[in-house]
């Protein structure tokens, strides 16, 4: 029994990783609650499946922009710092939503300014996974990959019911500011870590510069570039259900906030099962056949939740969807990180974690094309996609799945 249980907290025995899982769980638990607040009372605001999607949109171009400004200050910058000053800026935009609320303020070109200030999320992603390397090292990274998932599964939960029972029971005014302490916990469990300081290059570059570098080393790289490709894809149609499901809830199976919440909760205890799976299997030697199987298996979750209109199954269906987009999160964020050279990581981090904001995006794009046929048949075209581009790759499997990582520009980077 010793052995199972030391497998799955094997991240734990690099000193200072208490301190991250912490504050994982804390900043897992306000994003998914600030999102599913969000997208309640955008609908709630307009009743437009377009509107909801547009919110989406608009957030996710910004953290993308974010994302991208992220990498190249995780390489740069004194992580910790980042990621403090990036959670207190965040918890006073919700601060400010709950007050506009409160004083009954709040309309959607007011939430619209501050989504897109919101989007400053994207600079949490490459920043504190770079961090997160530095303190675990390689050898526990898949471990550390997989517990943050099952860690991020439970704060789901707890997201999903507080946010949903919130909304229903307190207001939208209280939600936003349970939010906001939940942004400024994250912050302050940081306090203590003490991470080695990180050589720097001798020669300073400018931020454009840096970004420009790792924009040249992804498109001549070329595991780095499937990678990014396959994550671009996935994010953008696969991820969108988080968008429009508040919409799915209330008008496809007819409940409440609290019935929102319940959903979300399904999604995160699917998260929850894979991660304690992974993490009891130990390192996974065919990360690339996990990759485009966990990758098939979302998309075609995602079309089985587009076809139900019973509640019960959809709670099975989003917990499908939660298992499968866990074990494509998590074998795709050790596959990048494994795979990009040290010097380039964190550019390469934000590269991967700007592809995040594409989910909303393609929020934006299944919210436009529910608006003008229905939201089952575009997430349902939505989940075909996905799985169509893993199956697409799956004669390229023994290529993304050989023993040893290597950094060969000319022939390609490939990638265990």
């Amino acid at each position: 029994m010793r052995a199972p249980i030391r497998r799955i907290f094997a991240a734990f025995e690099a000193p200072g990783y208490r301190y991250i899982a912490a504050s994982t769980f804390a900043f897992v638990a306000s994003w998914s609650m600030d999102a599913l607040v969000q997208g309640w009372v955008v609908l709630q605001l307009t009743n437009s499946p377009f509107w909801v999607g547009a919110a989406a949109g608009l957030r996710g171009a910004s953290q993308l922009a974010f994302s991208l400004a992220g990498g190249t200050a995780a390489d740069r910058r004194d992580r910790r710092r980042t990621l403090m000053a990036t959670h207190a800026f965040l918890a006073s935009i919700s601060v400010v939503l709950g007050v506009l609320a409160l004083s009954g303020t709040l309309a959607l070109w007011n939430v619209l300014v501050l989504v897109v200030l919101g989007g400053a999320v994207g600079l949490v992603g490459p920043t504190s996974s770079a961090m997160s390397y530095d303190v675990v090292g390689p050898a526990r990274l898949m471990n550390a990959s997989a517990f943050s998932f099952m860690n991020g599964a439970i704060a789901r939960v707890f997201a999903g019911l507080v946010g949903g029972i919130a909304l229903d029971r307190l207001g939208v005014a209280p939600a936003y500011f349970i939010v906001a302490s939940l942004f400024l916990i994250t912050g302050a469990t940081l306090i203590p870590l003490r991470v080695a300081r990180r050589a720097r290059d001798a020669v300073s570059e400018s931020s454009l510069v840096a970004l420009r570098s790792g924009l040249r080393y992804a498109a001549r790289t070329r595991a780095v570039r499937d990678l990014l490709i396959l994550s671009a894809i996935t994010e953008t149609f696969g991820f969108a259900y988080q968008a429009v499901l508040p919409v799915v809830a209330r008008d496809v199976l007819h409940q409440t906030a609290t019935g929102l919440g319940a959903l979300t909760a399904a999604g995160a205890a699917g998260q929850f099962i894979a991660m304690i799976t992974l993490s009891l299997a130990g390192d996974v030697r065919r990360k690339g056949l996990l990759l485009i199987g966990s990758t098939f298996a979302f998309g075609a979750a995602v079309a089985g939740l587009a076809l139900s209109s019973v509640y019960l199954l959809s709670l099975a269906m989003v917990l499908a969807v939660g298992a499968a987009a866990s074990l494509y999160d998590t074998s795709m964020w050790t596959v990048m990180q494994m795979t990009a050279s040290e010097e380039m990581r964190g550019r390469v981090l934000g590269l991967y974690m700007a592809t995040y904001g594409l989910s909303q995006i393609g929020g934006f794009v299944v919210g436009a094309v529910a608006s003008v046929t229905t939201v089952p048949l575009a997430l349902g075209l939505a989940g075909l996609l996905v799985a169509v581009n893993a199956a697409r790759l799956v004669p390229a499997i023994a290529r993304f799945t050989p023993k040893t990582v290597h950094h060969d520009v000319a022939k390609g980077a490939t990638f265990t």
